[in-house]
């Protein structure tokens, strides 16, 4: 019995949580519930364009470190490290 009563408290409150759920669908505006449009809104485009952007941007840094490569390799970029602690050399 005891059981019992709790099994239909559990149901009333979970039915009670969908109704409410409910509600706020309904009464909600349109536009709230358009994904694409909120994406948009806060500056999110599509899955696709995001890919290619990210492609070339990594084409273009892959070039820019090639032609810094060949620098280095050809003796006509070289770098020069100054100020070097030999503290920091040791592992604390």
């Amino acid at each position: 019995m005891r059981s019992l009563r709790y099994l239909n408290t559990i149901l009333t409150v979970l039915a009670v949580l969908l109704a409410l759920q409910l509600w706020t669908v309904w009464t909600m505006p349109g536009e709230a519930w358009d994904h694409a449009r909120v994406a948009q809104a806060v500056g999110l485009s599509n899955a696709g364009a995001q890919r290619r952007q990210l492609i070339d941007q990594t084409k273009l840094l892959t070039q820019k470190m090639d032609k810094l490569l060949g620098l280095f390799k050809s003796g006509r970029a070289r770098v020069q490290v100054e100020g070097l602690n030999r503290d920091a050399d040791k592992v604390r």
